[in-house]
């Protein structure tokens, strides 16, 4: 009998096969019909060339690129070990998600001085974007089971994945006793032995003890103060696999907003679909790296929030209020408060040390 954990293998793999081929295919077939559409009468040769050149490019893509890294990944075990980032998400944001842009681009341009424009719809967003977040929601459920409940560690493990990760957490009484032990410890092994690489250990050592120390607090303290009752338990659950998808689809919807107004009948004729969609493409990348690697937060705001606040700002200069005023709102502060927190509130100043 077939184990959970194929079965889970097998359907993610033709979920990830079908988001590499069926954007493609999909937004060429609606760009040749544009082209097809612009010719008096309806030039069908070009409508078929165009599909055709399509489904060419999904099988060589498929054969030439997909099916090696999966077999790099999964038989030889090579690129599975790549902690920092997801050669299968750079995979389809280069073969998939490139290629649909483009084509979208092309459509709205070869459509310029024409007054009965035909758009491409909701496809941007509602089928190449949702594709590329089902291949990051399957990559991030991989080493989670879909049956059952899971260690309530694991979760503690992920959200710790950007410092030390937690395990077997000491339950201690007060941080500050913790830090008088901290201190002890400390200097034990520097008069045991002189080697400097055993007291470098013995310092990360304490440093993994101290930060536990500190989480087992904090979660204790959570416990106490949420004191649920056991008829209500059952509602105050809080699944991490539910999260993923969550968290996957919500960090995404600030690049869905802005390629919805290159959509629009008054900006998809005009060179702002240009800038859009490169900076929007631009913030895909993002998706590449794992949510632990520490340059994640400034790639956010470098390739996401300030060039969108920019955009944004212009287009309400330009065309009116075609983007909710929200956004650029959303895009501002996130940078703001990035910059202070990180950067500013370290001067001399704003130095101060919080007190738990």
């Amino acid at each position: 009998m077939i184990s959970g954990k194929k079965i889970k293998f097998f359907v993610f793999e033709v979920l990830q096969f079908a988001a590499l081929c069926v954007p493609t295919i999909v937004v060429a077939e609606r760009f040749a019909s544009i082209v097809m559409a612009k010719h008096k009468p309806a030039d069908l040769k070009s409508y078929q060339l165009i599909l055709a050149c399509s489904v060419a490019y999904v099988a060589c893509v498929s054969l030439i690129v997909w099916v090696p890294v999966k077999f790099l990944m999964f038989k030889k075990r090579i690129l599975s070990k790549v902690k920092e980032w997801q050669p299968a998400l750079l995979m389809h944001l280069i073969f998939t998600t490139l290629p649909c842009f483009g084509f979208i681009i092309a459509g709205s341009q070869v459509q310029s001085g024409l007054t009965n424009i035909k758009t491409f719809s909701d496809l941007p967003v509602s089928l190449v974007l949702m594709c590329l977040i089902i291949v990051n929601i399957s990559e991030n459920l991989r080493k989670w089971q879909l049956t059952g409940n899971i260690d309530g560690n694991c979760k503690a493990d992920v959200v710790a994945s950007n410092g030390t990760v937690l395990t077997n957490i000491e339950q201690i009484s007060t941080v500050s006793t913790q830090q008088n032990r901290a201190h002890e410890e400390n200097q034990a092994p520097t008069r045991v032995t002189g080697n400097e690489f055993a007291s470098s250990a013995a310092q990360n050592k304490l440093h993994s003890v101290f930060q536990s120390s500190v989480y087992s607090e904090i979660a204790e303290h959570n416990m106490l103060e949420h004191n649920v009752p056991k008829s209500l338990k059952v509602l105050a659950v809080n699944d991490y696999r539910a999260e993923i998808f969550v968290m996957s689809i919500v960090n995404w919807l600030d690049t869905v907003e802005l390629v919805r107004v290159a959509g629009l009948q008054a900006v998809i004729i005009t060179g702002w679909v240009y800038p859009i969609y490169i900076f929007s493409f631009f913030s895909l990348l993002r998706i590449i790296l794992h949510s632990a690697n520490p340059f994640l937060p400034l790639l956010t705001i470098a390739l996401q929030d300030f060039p969108f606040f920019l955009i944004r700002i212009s287009l309400i200069g330009v065309m009116g209020f075609v983007t909710p005023v929200l956004y650029p709102l959303k895009n501002i502060i996130v940078v703001t408060t990035f910059v202070y927190f990180n950067y500013a509130s370290k001067a001399k100043c704003f130095r101060r040390t919080q007190q738990f």
